[in-house]
C-alpha cells in the first residue's frame, strides 16, 4: 500500500496512517468550512467546527475497522494493524477467515458499527434540530456521512464489505471458497465499472456544477475496480497452490548446526547466506529446532554474543508438520496462521527437509509463466 506512518495501538493492535490520506484530511477541511456560514460562526470557529468534523469523520471510519479487527481477533485471526488511507481505511488480518461464519460476522460488524454511529448522531442532531446552530450542522453531516459509509459498503461486491458478506453466503450454501470469490470479485468489478461511468457521465453530461462528483467517482470505480482484479489475481493464485504438493516445493538441503553455537558465529551468517535464511539447529545429536534470519533479527545485535542458537531457535516440537503429500495451499495456510516464514516437513519422524513461504511463492509465480 505504500508509505504509512504509526500514529499509536488501540487494544494493542497498531494504528497507521498513509501519507494519502493527509490529501482527503485537508480535502475534507475545506468542503465542511464552506459549509458553515457567517451566521453559525466567526471565519476562525468556521475552520475550527471543520476541523473537528473531520477528525470526528476519520475516527469514525478507524471505529469501522477497529469493529473488524477486535472481532477478528476474538475469533482467533492475528491483526497486524489497521491503515487510514485515501478512500478510508483497512484492516491487516493475518489470514482470511477458513469459515463463512467466521468471514460473515467479521465483516458485517463493520458496517452495522457505521449505521450505530449514524443513529447516535441522529439523536444528537434531534437535539440541536431547528436551532441553526453549528452543533446541528455538525451532527447532521456525521449521521449522513456515517449512514453513507454503512450503506457504500455493503454494496455486494469487492473489496467492500458487503462483497465480503456475499462471499461468505455463497461460501456456505456452496462450500466452495474459490466459486464464492469468482462471484464476489466479478460483482465488485461491475459495480466498480459502473461507478465510474456514472461519474465519467456526470462530468461530460454537467462538468460546472457536478465534475468535481464525477471525477470523485471515477477515482472510487477506478479503485474499487481494480481491488477486486487484485484480489481475484491473489486468490487465483492460491487456488492453484492446491494443485501442487509440499514435495515440488520442499528444500531437501540444509546446514545442521549444534544448538550450542553462538549466534555471532561466522558459519551462522554463512550457513543462513547459501540455504535461503534457514538452518537445522541440533541438539545431542538430533535436529530439535530451525532457525531463520526473521528469528535472527528479533534479537538484538548486541545480544548475539552471548545467545545460543539452542535459546534462539524455534523448536519443531511446537510447530505444525507438513508431510510431502501435504499441498501448497496447507503448507501456506499454516505458515499465515501461525505466523510463520518455514516449516518443517517430515515423514515417519524422520526430517526430509523444510519448506518456506518464499519458495511456495516462487514455485506459483514459475507455474504461471510457464502457462502463459
Amino acid at each position: 500500500m505504500g508509505p504509512s506512518i504509526r500514529v499509536g495501538k488501540i487494544f494493542g493492535i497498531p494504528i497507521e496512517i498513509h501519507f494519502s490520506w493527509v490529501f482527503i484530511f485537508l480535502l475534507m477541511i475545506v468542503i465542511l468550512g464552506n459549509l458553515f456560514d457567517q451566521s453559525q460562526s466567526t471565519a476562525l470557529g468556521r475552520w475550527a467546527w471543520a476541523l473537528l468534523i473531520a477528525v470526528l469523520f476519520f475516527a469514525s471510519v478507524l471505529a469501522h475497522e477497529l469493529s473488524h479487527s477486535l472481532v477478528a481477533v476474538r475469533k482467533g485471526i492475528p491483526v497486524d494493524g489497521i491503515t487510514l488511507f485515501f478512500f478510508g481505511g483497512v484492516s491487516h488480518l493475518a489470514h482470511e477467515a477458513r469459515r463463512p461464519y467466521v468471514e460473515f460476522v467479521i465483516t458485517v460488524v463493520g458496517p452495522l458499527s457505521s449505521i450505530l454511529l449514524a443513529g447516535i448522531f441522529w439523536v444528537l442532531w434531534l437535539q440541536f434540530k431547528g436551532t441553526n446552530s453549528s452543533l446541528e450542522l455538525a451532527f447532521r453531516l456525521l449521521m449522513s456521512i456515517n449512514l453513507m459509509l454503512g450503506i457504500f459498503n455493503m454494496l455486494p461486491g469487492f473489496p467492500l464489505d458487503g462483497g465480503r458478506v456475499l462471499r461468505s453466503v455463497i461460501w456456505g450454501l456452496s462450500g466452495s471458497y474459490w466459486r464464492a470469490t469468482q462471484v464476489a470479485v466479478r460483482a465488485g468489478q461491475a459495480i466498480g465499472g459502473l461507478i465510474a461511468l456514472g461519474g465519467g457521465y456526470l462530468a461530460v453530461d454537467n462538468f460546472h456544477a457536478l465534475g468535481i462528483s464525477g471525477i470523485w467517482m471515477i477515482l472510487i470505480g477506478g479503485f474499487l475496480f481494480s481491488a477486486a482484479t487484485a484480489t481475484y489475481r491473489q486468490e487465483r493464485a492460491k487456488e492453484h497452490l492446491k494443485t501442487y504438493r509440499v514435495a515440488d516445493v520442499m528444500n531437501e538441503e540444509w546446514w545442521t548446526l549444534p544448538g550450542e553455537m553462538l549466534m555471532n558465529s561466522p558459519l551462522v551468517a554463512q550457513g543462513l547466506a547459501e540455504h535461503d535464511n534457514l538452518l537445522a539447529v541440533s541438539l545431542n545429536g538430533h535436529v530439535e529446532g530451525m532457525i531463520t534470519r526473521r528469528l535472527m533479527d528479533r534479537i538484538p545485535r548486541k545480544a548475539w554474543g552471548f545467545t545460543l542458537l539452542s535459546q534462539a531457535m524455534l523448536s519443531l516440537r511446537s510447530l505444525p508438520v507438513l508431510t510431502p503429500a501435504d499441498t501448497a495451499s496447507e503448507a501456506m495456510d499454516q505458515m499465515e496462521t501461525g505466523r510463520l516464514s518455514s516449516l518443517a516437513v517430515m515423514r515417519d519422524g524422520e526430517l526430509l527437509g523444510f519448506v518456506s513461504r518464499d519458495g511456495i511463492k516462487m514455485l506459483a509465480k514459475r507455474r504461471n509463466r510457464n502457462r502463459v
